[in-house]
Parts: structure tokens; sequence; C-alpha cells
């Protein structure tokens, strides 16, 4: 799970979003908002772990919930769909190797889509 675009969200509900909202399993800095959206098919690499973009993120009611106080305080999933017509963000990819990433790992394209 990869997500970019908490930053451009804060923008649309006018309030901090903590990134943790969304159990990301990796959060990107440097892309522009709803990059990881065009990867779809791509293959990425972090340090030596690859991983094959299999799958927009579709949002659901659990990010509305602030996850230190534990409150739905947001409505970011209905926020996307009124702006979009869609409230996916972020991707799933699956791991083609394994290996271990660090705060700091560069992500970058591997190669060209895996068939």
């Amino acid at each position: 799970d990869v997500c970019s675009s908490d930053l451009a969200i804060e923008g649309m509900v006018g309030f901090p979003v903590h990134p943790l909202r969304f159990r990301a399993n990796v959060y990107v800095q440097g892309w522009p908002a709803w990059h990881e959206a065009s990867l779809l098919g791509e293959t990425l690499s972090i340090g030596d772990v690859r991983l094959k973009v299999v799958k927009r993120i579709t949002r659901c009611a659990a990010v509305n919930v602030d996850p230190e106080l534990a409150v739905r305080d947001m409505e970011i999933p209905n926020t996307l769909m009124r702006r979009f017509g869609h409230n996916e963000c972020g991707i799933y990819a699956e791991v083609i190797d394994g290996g271990s990433i660090a705060v700091g790992d560069k992500m970058a394209g591997a190669q060209p889509a895996l068939a």
C-alpha cells in the first residue's frame, strides 16, 4: 500500500490530515499528488525490493477516523468522490523480490511492467 496524496487531501478538507489515517506500508514524498494512480502495472524498486503495482485503493470510511483520538472527524472518501468522481487514493503493490527497506530509501521504476 503506497500513498502520496495526504497533503493534497488536506487542501481539500481544510484541516491537517495525519498520514496514519491511510494505514499505508510505504509513504512517498516528492511525487505529485495522485501520481501513484498512473503506475498501475508498473514495476517499482525500493532498495533491493521490487514491487508490481496491481490496483488502486478505493478508500472506505476508516480514513475518516482520527488515528490519535479515534473519532470520526472528516469525510475523506465523500470529498474525493465530490471532487474527482472517485474515492481512490493510494495503490496496492505485490512483492516480486523481497528484502529490506528503510526510511529515506528512494523509490524508482525498476523495469517495464511484467506480463
